[in-house]
């Protein structure tokens, strides 16, 4: 057929001449060929329809939440659940006594020196040279003791005892130093922790407060392999002391209760020279993934912390149980709104002109017209570039859940868009890889599309994210106050788009080897008229097989499926008019219209 022949709008061929054989050397009747009531192509249809809905609705909560600060409710560390590791530079550990001397005095120091000390990865000359003041401040801690009323251990206040001490540091830059303050052969221990808080005077406004980092001391059985340990019961009391300019001073004492699993509360201290004091958590700035993530919390004022599980080698293990009110902010520049509206339209489109001109056709429209443009590719490409985001706020969800909120929901959003986009283009890269052959087993290319869903749905959504530890990092943004970085991202933001190629690869094989050692063992006749039409000798020129696409009507004569004529772009449209698919949305319209308009 010549090219002007093929170019013309629509083409006149007699009565049912695609799904009918007529023979040239006789005058037999037209042979209609029997067919299933619907098609494996209006499944596949069906099926890239189903992915499109899931990509543009995950794609809508997503939006929602991105930008903008999201009230995410009580998040809840425990030592067994959604465990908080302390990130771990390089670990600080020392001992000393309260009869200790220091050969010069360093008047300016404070609690935040401990709190703030920072030495690379694994730079033990820096620890070494950091000790000394991590002694003296902890030693100043010590002789506070001898200021409190009351207190609950008062041998501890003896200066004719030998009061020893043990402490440990992370020394990340936003520390949580501890201590355990011993005496042999005595049972009870006093353990302290450095954290920030901002406190001020009973009978003073609240705008009078000021933040520094306290001293919260409790007492609490003596424990020989103590690394971290630090919990008590919630009506143990504790202890707050501050340090300036070297010399330390009692503030005040609160039940544990006041100050764990309690966040956002505004304890009250009592018991300090001062009088009464309020006091309550400094909010904290949490960075993830390069300022992908933050959070905002007011978290506990004291945690507790453990250290019986540390891998010195990991640098995890060193955990916190800590509760905190939580608002996260999710940055996010590609969040493809109009890319997932585009590709639903596309494939609903698609689906019409399936279900009105290819119902029974075993051959889907769908990955044939999306592999003549380049749109698909296009979202498909946005989808794998915002990967990393996505993942950040998978892990950021799936690592602290919230009762009624649905984080988990929203945790699979981002697994559920990049699966469905996946699993559309899965036909659509097959089909690609065989221009100018149409793809006709179609069965095998659904096989595949479902598996490549699940797969990368399934990595994305529950492999990836417990895969991530947090680590520290340097803050990509002025307001954080901690940042820390997803230990697994960086491997694992890309290893979908490997996964799922190789599954596409896989795909092409398995289809080719289909091709070759299945072929069909019916053959239609050369006078048949889509032969002729496609000016073809046989259909192996179009299709990677006719396996399926050939069926035999009740007299044994074989015909094809129209939907190979998909090739050169044409749809058979009525019984008697082919049209380009390019000009198929006009009959598309013209169908849509009212019976009575049409008439008119």
């Amino acid at each position: 057929m010549s090219s002007n022949d093929t170019g013309t709008l629509t083409t006149q061929i007699s009565q049912e001449t695609f799904t009918r054989v007529e023979s040239t050397k006789s005058s037999k009747k037209l042979r209609i060929i029997p067919k299933s009531f619907f098609g494996q192509g209006m499944v596949l249809a069906i099926l890239y329809l189903g992915f499109a809905t899931v990509v543009a609705i995950s794609t809508y909560f997503l939006t929602y939440i991105a930008n903008t600060p999201l009230y995410f409710g009580t998040v809840m560390h425990s030592f067994t659940e959604n465990q908080q590791n302390v990130p771990v530079t390089t670990l600080m550990q020392g001992s000393g006594t309260l009869s200790m001397t220091f050969a010069s005095a360093n008047s300016s120091m404070s609690l935040k020196t401990l709190a703030t000390m920072n030495c690379g990865d694994q730079d033990t000359t820096c620890v070494a040279n950091l000790l000394p003041d991590a002694d003296r401040a902890w030693y100043q801690v010590g002789k506070a003791f001898t200021l409190i009323p009351e207190f609950d251990l008062p041998i501890f206040q003896d200066t004719t005892k030998l009061i020893k001490f043990q402490y440990i540091n992370n020394l990340n830059g936003a520390n949580t130093p501890l201590a355990q303050f011993y005496i042999d052969e005595q049972s009870m221990a006093i353990t302290c922790m450095v954290r920030p808080a901002s406190f001020y005077l009973a009978q003073q406004a609240a705008t009078t407060a000021v933040s520094d980092y306290l001293a919260f001391c409790s007492k609490r059985t003596y424990d020989a392999n103590w690394m971290c340990e630090n919990e008590v019961d919630a009506s143990v009391n504790t202890y707050v002391i501050q340090m300036s300019k070297a010399t330390g001073s009692f503030v005040g004492l609160a039940k544990r209760g006041q100050l764990y699993l309690n966040a956002g509360h505004i304890a009250q201290l009592t018991g300090g020279v001062s009088g009464n004091y309020f006091i309550q958590p400094v909010p904290a700035v949490n960075e993830f993934q390069n300022g992908i993530i933050q959070s905002s919390s007011p978290w506990d004022i004291l945690p507790a912390s453990q250290c019986t599980k540390y891998d010195s080698q990991t640098k995890l293990g060193w955990l916190l149980q800590i509760q905190g009110v939580i608002t996260m902010t999710w940055q996010c520049d590609s969040l493809m709104l109009t890319n997932s509206i585009v590709l639903w339209c596309m494939i609903i489109y698609l689906v019409n002109l399936q279900y009105l001109f290819l119902f029974r056709s075993s051959i889907c429209y769908v990955p044939v017209y999306m592999s003549k443009n380049f749109v698909g590719l296009l979202i498909l490409g946005v989808a794998f570039y915002g990967n990393e985001h996505l993942q950040a706020l998978t892990t950021f969800m799936t690592q602290n859940p919230v009762d009624g909120f649905p984080s988990m929901f929203y945790a699979l959003c981002g697994p559920a868009q990049v699966a469905s986009i996946v699993g559309v283009m899965t036909g659509t890269l097959i089909q690609l890889w065989y221009n100018p052959l149409i793809v006709t087993q179609t069965w095998l290319v659904m096989a595949f599309s479902i598996l490549n869903w699940v797969i990368v749905f399934v990595l994305e959504g529950f492999v990836f994210p417990h895969q991530n530890s947090s680590t520290p990092n340097t803050c990509a943004l002025s307001s954080s106050t901690t940042c820390y970085l997803y230990s697994a991202i960086s491997q694992t933001y890309f290893i979908s788009v490997i996964v799922s190629t190789g599954i596409v690869a896989l795909a092409i094989v398995s289809i080719a080897i289909h091709s070759k050692y299945w072929p069909d063992t019916l053959h239609v006749r050369p006078d048949n008229s889509a032969l002729q039409y496609l000016n073809i000798r046989d259909f192996s020129s179009v299709a990677t097989s006719t396996r399926g696409c050939i069926c035999l009507d009740d007299e044994g004569v074989p015909g094809i499926d129209e939907g190979v004529l998909l090739i050169k772009n044409m749809l058979h449209v009525s019984n008697s008019v082919m049209t380009r698919s390019a000009n198929v949305q006009y009959e598309l319209v013209y169908r849509s219209y009212p019976f009575s308009e049409k008439i008119l």
